[in-house]
């Protein structure tokens, strides 16, 4: 996949080059490539596989899908959590609330006012279920980041 998105990179550099009638740097086409892995990575392995998800919330389980509700599931069973985290993540002149569920000391779901159009729904649904609230965590991108790997 790395090795298509460098080669389409390449392509579209290229093409630019002669429709502008100029060289481009080799330096320039090695930064815009890592940039260009690095935002795929981002996308892919971060923002899709863990917070585009669908979630299910059962009588006594999660279940939950990454990848817009088309990856594979995984439940988690609310004896299993240890409860729930929410966040705030400011944008411009706008800010969302995230919600994390914990298992394990690792935050296993991810739900966000973003992505999910139904996220009062399932903060209430969560409450409801008498998961525990383990109180309010700063957000931090380079946390967020260091969790697409984990």
């Amino acid at each position: 996949m790395v090795f298509l998105i460098i080669l389409f990179t390449l392509m579209g550099i290229g093409l630019l080059s002669l429709f502008f009638f100029f060289n481009i740097p080799i330096g320039f086409i090695i930064v815009v490539n890592v940039f260009f892995i690095f935002a795929w990575i981002w996308l892919v392995f971060g923002e899709l596989r863990t917070k585009v998800v669908s979630l299910d919330i059962g009588y006594d389980n999660f279940i939950v899908k990454g990848y817009f509700g088309l990856g594979p599931s995984k439940t988690y069973y609310f004896t299993e959590v240890e409860g729930y985290r929410t966040s705030i993540l400011p944008a411009s002149m706008v800010v969302y609330e995230y919600l994390y569920i914990i298992s394990g000391g690792k935050k296993v779901i991810k739900l966000s006012q973003f992505y999910h159009k139904n996220y009062e729904e399932l903060k209430a649904a969560i409450i409801n279920a008498n998961i525990k609230y383990l109180g309010f965590e700063d957000f931090n991108y380079g946390r967020e980041l260091k969790e697409i790997f984990i």
